[in-house]
């Protein structure tokens, strides 16, 4: 008798308590390269090549952590956008001096035109 109440109690604890369920989205971002221009022409065309690139894959990774029917716990983490600026300019830039000049822009937009 007393087993029976003790697995009756068990169960009504059991479909009482409920699922404990988390998702969290973390969005991940860099900061942006400091970088400077030349010119406007050069300002110009680097923004315009970058525009027509075509969009970079974002990096996505999860995380699931779940014991069935009561525990379930997940994270989700999302690269931003100026990973892609920052690659950009690590390509243009070819001499690493901060400034972009008008002939390095000139040479980003030649490597990415289709």
């Amino acid at each position: 008798m007393k087993t029976i109440a003790i697995i009756a109690l068990l169960g009504a604890v059991g479909l009482g308590s409920g699922c404990i369920n988390q998702h969290k989205t973390v969005y991940r971002d860099v900061e942006r390269t400091p970088v400077s221009f030349e010119s406007e022409t050069a300002g110009r065309v680097f923004y315009e090549t970058l525009s027509k690139m075509p969009p970079q894959s974002r990096t996505e990774s999860k995380t699931q952590v779940s014991i069935p029917i009561v525990f379930d716990v997940s994270r989700t983490e999302v690269t931003g956008t100026n990973t892609r600026f920052n690659e950009a300019v690590k390509l243009c830039d070819t001499n690493k001096d901060g400034k972009i000049t008008e002939i390095e822009a000139n040479i980003f937009a030649g490597q990415n035109q289709k």
